[in-house]
């Protein structure tokens, strides 16, 4: 067994041996040949180079998103109901204020009626009531003042009307009387007669007591009365007003009522769904239809976090959707989320689209287009001339036939080029192809456009010197 193992590893050895020969004497013949087919060309490596140039760079990041509604609301009614029609249709753009159901209102017109009827009444007292204030209030100032020599004229003449009333009633009374006598009347006329001579006398009395009072002095108790009169009368008054305040309030809750019949859309938008159908009893807890607001249109997008710093409100959006191809809609950033994703690392961030035509739905997928930042007359250089080195980004500028290495600041990429914010100057060339693994002041050959080897002061090669083979990129 041991045997065995020896006998493995000893062949084992001898392959290794054996191929590690082969490999270092294929090494020194392509050296041998590289030596012979270079003899008398000029030594470095072989680099292309392209100017450094003014651009204008934008960089862009794109990302999906859903479109969704602005705000979704189930519209629900203010009362119990019962559904007698439903004016609008699934997809139909309403305004703000537009009927979107209608509940059945006769009960709610009658109690509207009722209402209506008792304010009536209610504003009939507080007139009564504020003309029996007044009346009390006349006859308190009369009390006081004690009485007019035109209200004792007036008195006077009220009797002398009166003292003629009754002997004219008297002379009615006797001759009907003679009438009934002779068989030319019947008792109810005489009776007629007689009752208006007492109704003249009456009325001669009260006139006579009337002037009684008038020539007479105001007593305290008629001062004391008058006053409680004013008194009750002012009470009554205000009770009146507490009344139709009462009637107004119960009728503007009936009519508030019954204009909660008709159930309005609190805002612009769609109507997404309808709930209910006609015929169906209704409550405030049920929702009769679901209007959405889709002006503007909103897409919700996660932002990485390395891309979090070039956010800001009002940033420019381009939004593209499949649905609707070759149709290019233009939105801006509206919010952005404080708080990172602890999971993905990335921030919302809530994009509104102008959708005044309503192409944009919901529930559309589109392609996000973000302006992230813009460069305008940049010094740009292809990305390949720019090497990652442990001192930072370095650019190889060319001069002659020796490489200078450039530390450089660089600013935004955007179509394989990168912008140099500085470290080289416009028109200067760049090494981007056999410069990886240069240093600072080696020696280089120019590639020429077509493979060749360009000449350089001091060295030979391409057209006009020796042939030679297209070098191999680095």
């Amino acid at each position: 067994m041991r045997s065995r193992r020896k006998t493995i590893l000893i062949l084992t050895a001898a392959v290794l041996f054996a191929l590690l020969a082969w490999r270092t004497s294929a090494a020194l013949r392509t050296r041998q040949a590289q030596s012979s087919n270079g003899a008398g060309r000029p030594s470095g490596a072989i680099v292309q180079t392209v100017p450094a140039s003014r651009a204008t760079l934008e960089l862009r990041a794109t990302h999906v998103g859903e479109v969704t509604a602005q705000s979704s609301v189930d519209v629900t009614p203010r009362i119990s109901g019962v559904v007698v029609a439903i004016p609008v249709a699934e997809g139909q753009a309403v305004r703000r204020g537009e009927v979107l159901v209608r509940l059945d209102a006769k009960d709610l017109r009658f109690q509207v009626s009722q209402a209506r009827a008792g304010y009536n009444a209610a504003r009939v007292q507080v007139d009564a009531a504020r003309a029996a204030l007044v009346t009390q209030q006349a006859r308190l100032s009369q009390v006081l003042a004690g009485p007019a020599e035109q209200q004792v004229r007036q008195a006077e003449e009220a009797i002398r009307q009166a003292q003629a009333a009754v002997a004219y009633s008297r002379q009615q009374v006797r001759r009907q009387e003679e009438l009934f006598a002779q068989g030319y009347v019947s008792q109810q006329q005489v009776d007629t007669a007689r009752l208006d001579l007492t109704a003249q006398e009456a009325r001669l009395r009260t006139a006579e007591e009337t002037l009684a009072l008038l020539q007479r002095e105001p007593r305290p108790e008629a001062v004391q009365i008058a006053r409680a009169q004013v008194a009750e009368a002012e009470v009554a008054h205000r009770q009146s007003i507490t009344r139709l305040e009462q009637a107004r309030v119960t009728m503007q809750q009936a009519e508030s009522t019954l204009a909660e019949t008709r159930v309005v859309a609190p805002v612009d938008g769609l109507i997404g769904r309808r709930l209910v159908e006609s015929g169906q009893a209704v409550t405030p807890a049920t929702p009769l239809v679901r209007l959405i607001d889709v002006d503007p249109a909103v897409i919700t997008v996660a932002i990485i976090e390395r891309d979090l710093s070039r956010m800001r409100l009002g940033l420019t959006v381009k939004v593209l959707t499949d649905a609707l191809p070759g149709q290019t809609f233009v939105g801006r950033v509206a919010a952005i989320s404080p708080t990172l994703s602890t999971t993905t690392r990335t921030v919302e961030v809530r994009i509104e689209i102008p959708n005044p035509d309503r192409r944009l739905r919901p529930g559309m997928f589109t392609s996000v287009e973000l302006l992230l930042a813009r460069a305008e007359n940049a010094v740009a250089v292809p990305v390949d001339a720019v090497l990652e080195r442990p001192e930072g980004p370095t650019v190889f500028v060319i001069r002659g036939q020796t490489a200078e290495a450039r530390r450089v600041q660089v600013g935004i990429t955007s179509d394989g080029l990168v912008e140099i914010v500085n470290g080289v100057t416009a028109g200067e060339p760049v090494a981007i192809a056999g410069h990886r693994t240069l240093r600072d002041g080696a020696q280089v050959i120019l590639q020429g456009p077509g493979g060749g080897q360009r000449r350089t002061p001091g060295g030979q090669g391409g057209p006009g010197g020796a042939p030679s083979q297209p070098p191999t990129r680095p």
